[in-house]
């Protein structure tokens, strides 16, 4: 999905929810999830999440998107070997103002 498909989206009234996931070595991937159930890749496992953060969360504000969702499925503990956490991570609501 493009900036500009993602601008017609959102003017629509058709963005559901965008979940940013952070992935295993720094990188991210965003999804939009649109309100007919469908979902569109936005970002797929660029480097870096947070020197790239404010960047996106502009990108996002500037397409009318008001709040995305910052997962996280791995937590560091078990990145390093501790034991897995007991309750999935319910994510992080990031208000874009």
């Amino acid at each position: 999905m493009t900036g500009w498909q993602l601008m017609l989206a959102g003017w629509r009234g058709q963005v559901e929810r965008v979940e940013v996931r952070s992935l295993r070595c720094s990188g991210y991937s965003a999804q939009v999830f649109l309100s007919d159930g469908s979902r569109q890749v936005l970002v797929a496992g660029e480097a870096t999440l947070w020197p790239s953060l404010a960047r996106l969360k502009a990108r996002l504000r500037s397409c009318g998107v008001r709040q995305m969702l910052l997962l996280q499925p791995e937590s560091h503990d078990e990145i390093i070997g501790r034991p897995a956490l007991r309750q999935a991570d319910p994510g992080l609501w990031v208000p874009l103002r």
